[in-house]
């Protein structure tokens, strides 16, 4: 799948800008650097991040000045692009990328913050307009599965009346956390740390519904069992990883349905390994379709059939 760039308005229109460069194009990444988590703001202070954790203070916006070409050599170094410190075609390609709206930081798991038990709630505040409830229940489902298949971590949906611990919420636009979504195939989703971080809204994942979510594969549009599992993943206490191939990697490339081993390490130092599946398994209902087996860890296969009730 080639997934569209975000709206390019908000991205310098020049590959080239370097230290005493002065302008728009200058205040553009200026900006991209602080909603990520590269120069000191108040973005933050939301999602629960210290702000020592913050490449660089915040710049003289419109100067490319010292502060700026730090944040920048940072995010370069985060995503293993050559570390020049200046505005490049190969920085100015990773950034008109589709991605996560949660900040990047200078670590992967923060503070050892976690919930302080193992079966966890969540409920539906908003469902998507693309799809039906039935099949966002279903992406829900999966998304938790890679988290609960290996730590002893359980989630079960209740109504919102019930106070769940994960609020999941499909919005648009400015949604009243301070984090506003920024339309179609800009930043997907957000979500937040476990208490304390957060406040109210703790734990809570919000999906841009301007974007246009499919659960089938290959995808008719973003993948939202991919991007649930990565949300999600937040939710539980982990930040970005600077490794391109694991599922809390901030940018979407297409479905990601797996964990790396990467992601493992992290959910484990947090919750701890839990019970493991070491033997068949009888979901019920009639196998229809051919085995496939996949290993995303060491000393891991995991089997996967297809039944009538079209789950796997």
């Amino acid at each position: 799948m080639v997934c569209p760039l975000i709206n390019t308005d908000t991205l310098p229109r020049v590959a080239s800008l370097k230290s005493g460069d002065q302008g728009d194009d200058v205040t553009r990444l200026q900006r991209y650097l602080s909603k990520f988590g590269y120069l000191e703001s108040d973005i933050l202070d939301s999602f629960g991040v210290p702000r020592s954790q913050a490449a660089a203070p915040p710049p003289a916006f419109g100067t490319f000045d010292d502060n700026t070409k730090q944040a920048l050599q940072r995010f370069q170094e985060y995503h293993h692009l050559p570390v020049t410190g200046e505005f490049d075609t190969a920085t100015l390609g990773l950034m008109g990328q589709p991605r996560c709206g949660f900040p990047d930081t200078a670590e992967y798991v923060l503070q050892g913050n976690k919930w302080n038990k193992t079966n966890l709630t969540y409920g539906f505040n908003e469902f998507s307009s693309d799809l039906s409830a039935g099949q966002i229940r279903s992406a829900v489902t999966q998304a938790f599965g890679l988290w609960s298949a290996v730590t002893p971590l359980s989630f079960q949906e209740v109504s919102m009346s019930s106070n769940p611990d994960i609020v999941i919420r499909f919005v648009t636009g400015n949604h009243g956390d301070g984090s506003p979504f920024d339309g179609p195939s800009g930043t997907f989703a957000h979500a937040f740390y476990p208490p304390p971080n957060g406040g109210a809204i703790a734990g809570d994942t919000h999906l841009d519904d301007a974007e246009t979510w499919s659960v089938n594969l290959p995808p008719s549009g973003t993948d939202l069992v991919s991007v649930l599992a990565h949300e999600f993943g937040h939710a539980l206490g982990l930040a970005h990883s600077t490794v391109n191939g694991a599922l809390m990697y901030p940018y979407y490339s297409g479905p990601h349905r797996y964990l790396h081993s990467d992601d493992v390490g992290g959910i484990q130092e947090l919750y701890g390994t839990g019970a493991q599946w070491h033997e068949w398994e009888d979901l019920r209902g009639v196998i229809i379709g051919a085995p496939t087996v996949a290993s995303w860890s060491a000393n891991r296969l995991d089997c996967f059939v297809r039944g009538t009730n079209n789950r796997m």
